[in-house]
């Protein structure tokens, strides 16, 4: 017996799966542009990123990760046995190319950049991620019309075996394709407008140029850098320098990695 009164909602809501899914994209791309802004204060004299620069870097994030996801889960819905062969396939050639970059972020230690590169192809699998400098924006676009390619080309398969109507499963397949380009779009409008824009002299010579600029006699202020002086010196030393010419403390990888994405 079905009551006068109620009547089943026009639009009922997404399952919990469906829920799920798009907070795990969003908390990804939430943590993508956390690492970006904690890489900007690496930079020397840069002004902190925008709101609307950084919810744009979130947003063209969301929307290269969503549909290279879900073109992944649609195609291994159809091909269950065959989702992993893609995956390794993939990541092997993702690992070539960072082989192929000259990847030098373990300072010598072979086996440890060997497994630092075996992560970036991994990451590599679902997004870009710069790590080597020199000719990011062509690695960008190789790397982005290798991933839309794939992304074509999953849901193509796809739409050749899915349980739906035809005309469904096209327009399934490129509303995923769509979404990515306009991920892509975003990126382009980031880059023009919102992405610091540095010389290598600029990036890498913060702390040369805060030495030179410093009032502090050369010999003293080089042995208190290098540790030569004793604690009480040091701190005198150190002292002297105006607050503002003062270096902040850097680490190492962190600002070889800011380095990589900001030249």
């Amino acid at each position: 017996m079905v009551l006068s009164g109620s009547s089943n909602p026009p639009f009922p809501p997404p399952p919990p799966s469906v829920l799920k899914a798009v907070g795990s994209v969003s908390a990804v791309a939430f943590c993508v542009t956390t690492y970006h802004r904690s890489l900007r204060s690496f930079l020397p004299s840069s002004a902190p990123p925008q709101l609307c620069g950084s919810l744009l870097y979130f947003l063209w994030n969301l929307l290269l990760l969503a549909p290279r996801l879900l073109a992944l889960a649609l195609f291994a819905s159809m091909f269950p046995c065959f989702i992993f062969t893609h995956f390794l396939c993939s990541w092997l050639l993702l690992l070539f190319c960072a082989w192929r970059s000259n990847t030098d972020f373990m300072d010598g230690d072979a086996v440890g950049e060997w497994l630092f590169r075996g992560t970036v192809a991994l990451i590599w699998y679902f997004s870009w991620f710069c790590v080597a400098p020199g000719a990011t924006r062509q690695r960008a676009t190789l790397y982005h019309g290798y991933a839309l390619l794939d992304v074509c080309l999953l849901c193509a398969l796809w739409s050749w075996k899915a349980p739906v109507p035809p005309p469904h499963a096209a327009a399934t397949s490129v509303a995923v394709v769509a979404v990515y380009v306009l991920g892509l779009v975003l990126k382009v409008v980031y880059y023009r407008f919102f992405h610091p824009n540095l010389r290598k002299e600029e990036l890498r010579g913060v702390g040369a140029q805060t030495l030179r600029e410093s009032d502090e006699p050369d010999g003293a202020l080089r042995s208190t850098l290098s540790g030569e002086m004793d604690g009480e010196l040091q701190f005198r030393s150190m002292a002297a320098v105006p607050e503002h010419d003062r270096a902040p403390p850097t680490n190492h990888r962190m600002k070889k990695l800011a380095e990589n994405f900001y030249l």
